[in-house]
């Protein structure tokens, strides 16, 4: 089954970074104020609107990984996320199968500024 994991910008101008099976739906959920969503729930963040989406294959927790990994990073990496998706990728699966993600050079030095 494939996976998404995205970023959406808020009407307070947030940016909120998720994962889902069925992204249509999912936007549904932001965008009504679903109780699932409790970050966009509240009425001053929506409407929302899709900035960033990456497709991941099989297994699931790949893309909790990856989403996991996009919301360490800081607000100004996920802007320049925003402008080229493809700045992210993954690197490799090591032994124990975990995945490791590297990010594009031309960002990488707001690596340095990860939140902590």
């Amino acid at each position: 089954m494939q996976a998404w994991v995205y970023i959406l910008e808020c009407a307070d101008k947030t940016l909120y970074t998720g994962y889902t099976t069925d992204i249509e739906r999912r936007l549904s959920e932001h965008n009504t104020g679903d109780k699932k969503c409790k970050y966009t729930s509240a009425k001053s963040r929506r409407p929302v609107i899709l900035r960033a989406l990456w497709s991941v294959q099989e297994p699931k927790n790949n893309a909790m990984k990856l989403e996991y990994f996009i919301k360490s990073l800081n607000r100004a990496t996920k802007l320049k996320l925003i402008e080229n998706p493809s700045y992210i990728s993954v690197l490799y699966e090591d032994k124990k199968g975990k995945l490791n993600f590297k990010i594009d050079a031309d960002i990488k030095g707001d690596l340095c500024d990860r939140k902590q």
